[in-house]
């Protein structure tokens, strides 16, 4: 999980921003909880923007919704 509000992002040029979505050590990790229903859970901070990546494990989504619990 990378932080990625409009204040972080709009203050980079191309070349900045491009290094910084390429540098791992900016990403957060997360253990997802996987519940019974095969629905994931996290907390996430509202009126925050993510970019979440799925790093090395080869899960490629072709849909995903969020919804607030």
């Amino acid at each position: 999980m990378l932080r990625y509000d409009d204040d972080v992002i709009d203050a980079m040029n191309e070349t900045v921003l491009e290094e910084y979505l390429l540098n791992r050590t900016n990403y957060g990790t997360k253990n997802w909880k996987f519940k019974p229903s095969k629905n994931w859970a996290t907390p996430f901070v509202t009126g925050h923007k993510y970019k979440i990546h799925w790093g090395v494990t080869g899960i490629d989504f072709e849909t995903m919704r969020w919804s607030v619990s």
